[in-house]
């Protein structure tokens, strides 16, 4: 399997917590402004005043799939996990060991969401475009990554966190 080269990268030095994002993704998924039905959430950090914008970190070893009972969790070819909506059956199991604590239940059917990178959209991930704040999150062309987190450690220290597709 050849993983899609790209990572997404999230700023939350940036994020002002406005969550258009989530939005985008629910409109993108659902047809819906229903933040619930997102697969990327806002995390604030009070202590910090940080937002964190969390999604799927694709890990490599992806604990969430070898948790599920019912094998609904798969690796797509673009790297992402994805869950199989007639096979899944809510157990929560693969929310409970995820390390980011990434997939969400849909609260209406139960059955657990995650970020597929808006994968049949050409046009990328809509997060990043609904994104109110210029480099909160961003789309990096892997082997650029690097450079981009050096840079901008560079401009003030702060810290890029990476989505990668494929682990």
């Amino acid at each position: 399997m050849e993983p899609r080269r790209e990572q997404l990268l999230i700023d939350p030095q940036k994020c002002t917590g406005c969550a258009r994002c989530t939005i985008a993704c629910a409109m993108k998924h659902h047809s819906r402004i229903d933040p619930a039905l997102s697969r990327i959430r806002i995390r604030r950090f009070e202590s910090q005043d940080l937002n964190v914008p969390v999604i799927c970190m694709a890990c490599e070893k992806a604990p969430c799939i070898k948790v599920c009972p019912m094998n609904a969790r798969t690796r797509q070819t673009n790297g992402t996990i994805s869950t199989d909506t007639d096979v899944c059956i809510g157990c929560r199991a693969c929310i409970y060991i995820c390390p980011v604590g990434s997939p969400a239940a849909n609260p209406y059917t139960g059955q657990t969401m995650t970020c597929d990178m808006c994968a049949d959209d050409e046009t990328g991930p809509w997060c990043i475009t609904a994104c109110a704040t210029e480099g909160a999150l961003t789309l990096a062309k892997s082997g650029r990554l690097t450079a981009a987190i050096v840079r901008e450690r560079a401009n003030g220290g702060r810290k890029i966190y990476p989505y990668k597709t494929g682990g």
